[in-house]
């Protein structure tokens, strides 16, 4: 029968460990003592008769989570075995929740296996407790003696029912706690189903996790510890006084309210200890805030300083800001706050929390059939394994300071009230600490600014000063910029005049040739045919050195824009190459040159001025077209390369032409110059190609490089660093 105790909020459930004399119940309830109290927290309580050796009942207290508020413990005891002592038996078993049966596994005993079975039914069904319904949880134990009964021939013989059964060695641990394990699962399904749990799902999956969680690192240890003597009352009567079933029962509950009281005792001992600790714990930490000064080291201590005295991991500080908002400052092990945030235009909980100043203690398998129920941050909580949280709201002067909050996980363990004291006399001492320190930085502030103005007012006439040296600086840096931009002036009005001097010059043969082929043409009315033609050809000829001319002189454009100002774009690298192609397709049929261009997969577009950059490879194709040779070959390769640390664009045009004298080299470059003879090798055009390329890549950052071998061709390569679009 499940006991409420609503003095300490416990669930008590009893489990009874029942067998033959001598078949290991006691060395079963000492081992799991051992081991799952290492600590000695709770005691054993033994009760020995006139003639039997073996235990009376033993009480033990194992914490396993909470269920509605309520703490479940178990309570364990033993029966004696002996037939004499069936009053005994009976009244153990009364409002039990659970039996291990334990068996002797030697042959030997197996008929009192049998009768021992039979009698646990029948002092069952005399307390009113329905054998079939009752966990029972089997121990086949001694499996380590000669002359044993097997796993199968032990069922057969007393486990009619199919119940869980375990080989166990009692002495040893061996299966002992899997045992126990066991039974206090099925106990606690059966606790749960009474208190109509049932249809709870998540309550019971994770009230059936906390206790496999608690038996987990027990099972797997299985480390032997010291038997630690048990507190032994002998009852002044002797065995024959013991049978009469009245007393021996009024004897059990005398010993099971001593035994509780003991409980209880225990309990209270920790619960001043505890106390004690939390004082001292205030008190040190008193002591800490009180030689603080600054708030940043106010709140990191004090977060810092509450969870490791809490022994938790998890935890905010929440501070209300100028606009009487709470903001999250400090965290740890959390990526966000969960109280802090608000759903569907609520306040979030930790303001409503701050609104009522009162501390909040919650246990998460208790919201269910609350308002929070469904809210996202509880169900977060849960996701990370958390079990309880507190929220302590910081009130200092009657002012709302913040919220700090803590959070326990499964293996810390729930939340105490005493938990939530600490938690609240710390945050009371910071949030006076953090209030004090705030006024004294104010102060500090105020004290700061009164000698900052003063430092002002006195440096007035310096910072005047240095103001008018600074200007006299920035006038001389103006004047000098000027002087460059004049030079750079003069020294454009000195290209353009060169520049129409040599056009003017240009344009006087081919426009005399034009006038004089013309002439001839209109001064005739009739003009034999093959000298019509030649007169053509030469107008036809000198018209196209006139489109040279000009497009050389578009190209001169170029060399007036300002270095590093080009108007970069993204350039679709084909179109450009085709547009720069077909400018040149006659040209290039009428040496019937071979060209190949070769582009990088995936390069499909440059970045830069597209006039520029159209302007720049026209006048490197150019030269490459027009010093070749007839049926001569021309190779454009566009490729990317590393250099240095950043991506560039080369560009370079190979052709199999005459080449250019070394001594030429260093003048290809340079404005005007031409190579060839001045009179019967001189190229068309004004001279400016090269220029104009070079100029072209040093504006967008790069370079351009030519080398030549006479009478095997040139190589003229172009360098364009990958530049980032502008941002619209």
């Amino acid at each position: 029968m499940v006991q409420f105790d609503n003095q300490y909020r416990q669930v008590k459930l009893k489990v009874v460990y029942y067998g033959t004399g001598l078949s290991g119940k006691t060395t079963c309830l000492q081992y799991i003592h051992r081991v799952t109290d290492p600590q000695r927290r709770t005691k054993l309580y033994t009760l020995n008769t006139a003639s039997d050796r073996t235990l009376f009942f033993d009480l033990l207290a194992l914490e396993l989570g909470r269920v509605r508020g309520y703490r479940l413990t178990l309570q364990l005891y033993t029966v004696p075995g002996q037939v004499q002592y069936n009053a005994t038996r009976r009244a153990v078993l009364a409002g039990c929740d659970g039996v291990v049966f334990v068996a002797d596994s030697q042959r030997a005993q197996g008929q009192a296996n049998t009768e021992s079975l039979e009698n646990l039914y029948e002092n069952l069904r005399a307390n009113g407790i329905n054998p079939e319904t009752i966990p029972i949880i089997l121990e086949y134990n001694k499996r380590d003696l000669p002359d044993v009964h097997s796993h199968e021939e032990l069922d057969q013989l007393i486990n009619s029912r199919k119940c869980p059964s375990f080989d166990t060695v009692a002495t040893t641990g061996v299966g002992v706690l899997e045992a126990f394990a066991a039974v206090t699962e099925a106990t606690v399904l059966s606790m749960a189903d009474r208190l109509g749990l049932a249809g709870q799902s998540e309550t019971l999956t994770r009230l059936m996790a906390n206790v496999k969680a608690a038996f987990e690192p027990l099972v797997k240890e299985g480390i032997q510890r010291p038997v630690e003597a048990p507190v032994v009352f002998r009852p002044a009567t002797d065995s024959v006084t013991l049978r009469e079933d009245e007393l021996v029962a009024e004897a059990v509950r005398a010993n099971e309210a001593m035994t509780s009281l003991n409980a209880q005792l225990d309990r209270l001992t920790s619960e001043l200890e505890r106390r004690v600790t939390n004082m001292r714990a205030i008190n040190d930490f008193g002591r800490v805030m009180a030689i603080a000064h600054q708030p940043e080291e106010i709140t990191t201590r004090f977060i810092e300083r509450l969870l490791a005295d809490l022994r938790v991991f998890c935890g905010s500080l929440l501070l209300v800001d100028a606009h009487g908002e709470l903001v999250d400052v400090l965290r740890r092990g959390l990526a966000s706050e969960p109280l802090g945030r608000s759903d569907a235009g609520e306040q979030a909980p930790a303001a409503v929390i701050l609104a009522t100043r009162q501390p909040f203690l919650a246990q998460l398998d208790e919201m269910e059939s609350t308002q929070f129920a469904g809210a996202p941050w509880l169900e977060e909580l849960r996701s990370l394994n958390l079990v309880s949280f507190m929220a302590i709201p910081l009130i200092a002067q009657d002012q709302a300071v913040g919220v700090v909050t803590a959070y326990a996980d499964e293996r810390r363990g729930a939340f105490e009230d005493e938990d939530l004291e600490l938690a609240s006399a710390m945050g009371a001492n910071a949030a006076v600490a953090l209030a004090n320190a705030r006024s004294w930085r104010t102060l500090e502030q105020l004290n700061r600014s009164l000698e900052r103005t003063v430092a002002e007012r006195t440096k007035e006439v310096e910072r005047g000063l240095e103001r008018a040296q600074a200007l006299g600086g920035e006038l001389e840096e103006r004047n000098a910029a000027l002087q460059i931009a004049n030079r750079q002036l003069r020294e454009l009005e000195q290209l353009k005049g060169d520049l129409l001097n040599r056009i003017a010059h240009e344009l006087n043969t081919p426009v005399t040739a034009i006038q004089t082929a013309s002439r001839i043409l209109g001064r005739y009315d009739e003009v034999p045919a093959g000298k019509a033609i030649k007169f053509v050809g030469i107008i036809s000829d000198e018209a196209s050195r006139l489109g040279e001319l000009i497009s050389s002189a578009l190209q001169a454009a170029v060399l007036g824009v300002a270095e590093g100002s080009p108007n970069v774009a993204a350039v679709p690298l084909a179109d450009l190459l085709k547009r720069v192609l077909a400018s040149l397709r006659s040209d290039i049929a009428e040496r019937k040159l071979k060209v190949q261009v070769k582009v990088a997969a995936g390069l499909d577009e440059i970045t830069g001025d597209a006039t520029q950059l159209e302007a720049a490879l026209r006048a490197i194709i150019k030269n490459g077209v027009e010093f070749n040779h007839e049926n001569g070959s021309l190779v454009i390769t566009v490729r990317p390369l590393r250099r240095g640390g950043s991506m560039h664009v080369e560009v370079k045009v190979e052709d199999a032409g005459i080449g250019i004298p070394a001594e030429d080299l260093p003048h290809v470059f340079d404005l005007f110059w031409q190579g060839g003879k001045v009179l019967t090798g001189k190229p068309r055009g004004l001279g400016l190609g090269l220029t104009v390329a070079r100029r072209v890549a040093e504006n967008h950052g790069g370079k351009l490089e030519v080398s030549s071998e006479q009478g095997k061709g040139t190589v003229v390569t172009m360098e364009l660093p990958i530049a980032a679009l502008p941002v619209a």
